[in-house]
């Protein structure tokens, strides 16, 4: 596996806040396809600092599905992504993680034009529930 990707392990690291748009996220069941994606999203360019890992309890902690390791404020924001679909997104991206599946994220904020690559190699590398978090819209990219 190359070794410019990472795990997302410190609780400080927020996944799904409004200073975390531009991101495609998908859930992977095995370790070998995690591989095979990264592999293929560096090759598009993308950096070290573009692609995280998301893993087990270290993962949940950053993903925070109800907010309580962001204080007041991750609260707050979770409750009120229970008005949008965006709230089942992280509680099905944390279901993934208490299962020992991996959610791998990569920041597309600065790549413009590159969602539909990322997906295709999403898609090539047996990804599932792979979607586009992007400024005010959640684009699923059906992998």
């Amino acid at each position: 596996m190359p070794t410019r990707s990472r795990p997302a392990a410190r609780p400080g690291a927020a996944h799904f806040t409004l200073f975390s748009r531009g991101r495609v996220y998908g859930i992977f069941g095995a370790l070998e396809d995690v591989q095979q994606c990264t592999a293929r999203l560096l090759a598009l360019g993308l950096g070290d600092q573009d692609v995280q890992m998301i893993v087990g309890e270290g993962g949940q902690r950053a993903l925070d599905e109800d907010g309580a390791h962001h204080g007041l404020w991750g609260r707050f924001l979770r409750m009120m992504q229970g008005m949008t679909d965006e709230r089942g997104h992280v509680e099905q991206y944390a279901r993934a993680l208490a299962r020992g599946e991996i959610v791998l994220s990569v920041d597309v904020s600065g790549q413009p034009g590159t969602v539909a690559q990322i997906a295709q190699a999403f898609r090539d590398s047996q990804a599932r529930f792979v979607n586009h978090y992007g400024p005010w819209v959640v684009e699923p990219l059906h992998a």
